[in-house]
């Protein structure tokens, strides 16, 4: 069963207050574009504003509040050592990342983790300008310096998103049982899914550092003091090398090798250790781009079953055809990144 991403009532702006402590009384509470998975209000008081999160595990994992507590303890070391990120605020109660909040309608309470508002302007979904993209190399690069390391090392063990091709003879099944208009193009991309498994390699976990998990345009905003790494609550243990691949790829939006390697040079320029990237570097993202079209398929697959509209109905044919695109680009990137240098 995937975890369910409710729509309910707000939570209570007073609530919010008195959760985490803040001076003053709230004046508004208006909700403002978020991720899919999460959403996001702007809180303002007579004291100051804020970012409101409400947080609804929408893969359905037992342990996502032991997810959260591992990434507050990396975003807090981050924000010591001057990465630049929404400064956050701790629960009242407890210290911890979360707070629990009734809602408007008191139909219950909403876990809630709150920032500091940052005024700014959102990263377009595109490939970004080389003086952000070095930003963004620069920022990784610190991040990774930290050498934080995962407290419950078994708390990541098959963690979502993480796929191999053995799924997809299930996907196809499955799909295919319910007549989704995608099972042709899931079944011919088998052998695109197969390959990108095959350029996973073993690594000792033991080299791993917990890294932010999710450096892209989405959660990056443009403040007047500069960029800014927001959603820290995805951290998670990775090989350096594979962190700052996927992040230059991320950038780069999987199409501009100048992108990608202005977040190589950037890293470079800040200490970072750089060697030659690598398809086994890029095959994590790729694994992560399977767990992504298995978890559309059967978020979609679910909603069929229930006889309701899919929320954010997958576009299947598009995902494949762009796994296509990531892997030919994957096993290629030394010379596609040599057509892109800026230095």
């Amino acid at each position: 069963m995937l975890g369910r991403v409710t729509t309910g009532a707000a939570p209570d702006a007073a609530g919010v207050v008195a959760a985490f402590g803040l001076p003053g009384s709230p004046t508004m509470m208006t909700e403002v574009r978020g991720g899919w998975s999460n959403r996001v209000w702007h809180l303002s008081t007579t004291r100051g504003d804020y970012a409101v999160k409400e947080l609804r595990n929408a893969w359905g994992e037992p342990r996502w509040r032991e997810w959260l507590d591992e990434g507050w303890r990396v975003e807090r070391a981050a924000i010591h050592a001057g990465v630049a990120a929404p400064e956050p605020v701790p629960a009242a109660a407890t210290g911890g990342v979360v707070g629990y909040v009734g809602r408007t309608d008191a139909s219950g309470a909403a876990p809630v983790r709150l920032h500091r508002w940052v005024e700014a302007s959102p990263v377009p979904r595109e490939p970004v300008d080389l003086d952000l993209a070095r930003w963004v190399g620069r920022t990784l690069a610190g991040v990774h310096a930290l050498r934080l390391r995962a407290v419950q090392t078994d708390l990541y063990a098959g963690r979502a998103g993480l796929t191999r091709a053995e799924v997809w003879p299930d996907l196809v099944e499955r799909s295919s049982a319910a007549g989704a208009p995608w099972t042709a193009a899931l079944a011919a991309a088998e052998p695109a899914a197969r390959r990108a498994s095959g350029l996973l390699v073993a690594w000792d976990p033991s080299d791993e550092i917990l890294c932010h998990g999710d450096v892209d345009q989405k959660n990056l905003l443009r403040a007047a003091g500069g960029p800014v790494l927001c959603d820290w609550d995805v951290v998670l243990p990775r090989l350096p090398a594979h962190d700052l691949a996927q992040a230059a790829l991320s950038m780069a939006s999987w199409r501009s090798a100048g992108a990608a390697s202005a977040v190589l040079d950037g890293y470079r320029d800040a200490g970072g250790e750089v060697g030659a990237l690598e398809p086994a570097d890029l095959a994590p993202c790729l694994a992560s781009r399977l767990g992504w079209i298995r978890f559309s398929v059967d978020r979609a697959l679910e909603a069929r079953l229930a006889g309701v509209a899919a929320p954010h109905d997958p576009d299947i044919p598009a995902l494949v055809a762009d796994l296509e695109h990531r892997l030919a680009l994957a096993t290629s990137v030394q010379d596609w990144l040599g057509r892109g240098s800026v230095r």
